[in-house]
């Protein structure tokens, strides 16, 4: 009688861990980001092809300290360039809160658009990067070790291949 009440209670106790941690996920400020370029300019999503692998490499190799990264390429933004500059500030300004600080954001009249923001988190450095440009938009997000960034502004080096210059060995006398 145990054994068939056991596979009922997995399923339950399943189904009840699936909805809560369901519930419970906010979308990132990546995902709402994206999401507003997508509904709001009504963009398509630009697919990078072998981006999983590229994500996985940086998930193991940590080059330059960047721990993990997301990127999202928009295409076909439909978008006024009077408006478009007080929009996203706006969906910035929801999407990003208040323990993200606003690095920079750059407007020029054409309407291209640059947004960085940031947060601590004690052991890492999240970043956000948002860039529009005529029909074309970026969102990027990464999270950075800042003791493994600066050992490799320090030596810079990716797999073990140095990055940077190299002193010229001294001739051989006599030559």
């Amino acid at each position: 009688m145990r054994r068939e009440l056991l596979f009922p209670i997995i399923l339950v106790l399943f189904a009840v861990t699936i909805s809560t941690s369901a519930t419970i996920a906010q979308p990132s400020e990546f995902d709402l980001i994206s999401k507003h370029i997508q509904r709001q300019y009504r963009a398509k999503k630009v697919s990078i092809p072998l981006l999983w692998l590229a994500k996985a490499a940086v998930h193991v190799a940590k080059p330059a300290g960047v721990k993990s990264f997301g990127v999202a390429l928009f295409r076909d933004l439909n978008f006024s360039v009077d408006t478009l500059d007080t929009e996203m500030q706006e969906a910035m300004r929801s999407s990003f809160g208040p323990e993200w600080s606003s690095v920079f954001h750059v407007h020029t009249r054409d309407g291209q658009q640059a947004y960085m923001y940031m947060k601590d988190t004690g052991k890492d450095v999240k970043l956000a990067v948002v860039t529009i440009e005529k029909d074309q938009a970026a969102v990027i997000r990464a999270s950075i070790s800042p003791e493994r960034l600066a050992s490799f502004i320090n030596d810079p080096s990716i797999f073990g291949i140095s990055l940077g210059d190299h002193p010229t060995p001294d001739p051989p006398a006599g030559h």
